[in-house]
């Protein structure tokens, strides 16, 4: 059916010359096109169509062409983003990984968070608030109980300690990493050596603003074993 049709508009083309004619002088005048359409058993019909018809489905075609565009380019960003954040945090938990494990190659192994058997004592643990301004000052005594009248020596810690609060707070003397109180670096405390009795003493400013509530001192030795602990409690203001 095309083909006759094809054969009728050709036929109806060259037979109408005056038609072609005015089609074209219109064209030229106005700008339109003519759509010619020939049926076997109907009549030729023509529809007249502007020029800036096709304009407006040209513009049409394009916006859809960039906005299609514009979609992909977006997709493979945020697919290229979010394989760049996984591999980051990946990155990130490597690091992590990397650091726990550093810092547990740092702590002696032996630490031990119970006392060992020593012969030797805290005696007089005080604390006392200053009488100007905030803080507290600790004082006590070491004593040295062996019979043999050797030296005990060893490092100690003495940690402030507020429990009562929903996230307990702590400060301690010298400035050593803690575990809930407990210092984890015994090595990097406070040295001392005992051969009868030693007096040590220690001042908390208060800068914190934290009501502390107890002192705890912890003594170890050298190796990094806890020798003994003392607590007290610190007066109210």
């Amino acid at each position: 059916m095309v083909l006759t049709i094809f054969a009728k508009f050709s036929s109806f083309w060259h037979n109408n010359d005056s038609f072609t004619l005015t089609m074209k002088k219109k064209q030229m005048k106005s700008g339109s096109w003519f759509l010619i359409i020939m049926h076997p058993l109907d009549k030729v019909r023509t529809y007249r169509v502007e020029g800036r018809v096709f304009i407006i489905l040209g513009c049409l075609g394009l916006l859809l062409v960039a906005g299609f565009a514009f979609f992909i380019h977006q997709y493979f960003s945020l697919r290229q983003e979010r394989r760049q954040m996984i591999a980051e945090v990946r990155k990130l938990g490597d690091q992590v990984a990397a650091a726990d494990q550093k810092l547990k190659q740092a702590l002696p192994e032996n630490i031990s968070h119970r006392p060992a058997s020593l012969a030797m004592a805290i005696d007089e643990l005080k604390v006392v608030r200053a009488t100007k301004g905030k803080g507290f000052a600790v004082s006590f005594r070491l004593v040295n109980q062996t019979s043999g009248g050797g030296s005990i020596s060893g490092t100690l810690a003495m940690v402030a300690k507020n429990e009562d609060l929903r996230v307990p707070l702590y400060r301690v003397i010298p400035e050593i990493p803690l575990d809930k109180g407990i210092p984890l670096q015994p090595a990097k405390g406070r040295e001392f050596e005992v051969k009868g009795q030693k007096f040590v003493e220690a001042f908390f400013d208060g800068s914190s603003g934290v009501d502390f509530k107890t002192i705890t001192v912890y003594v170890y030795s050298p190796d990094g074993k806890m020798i003994l602990q003392k607590s007290a409690n610190i007066p109210e203001k």
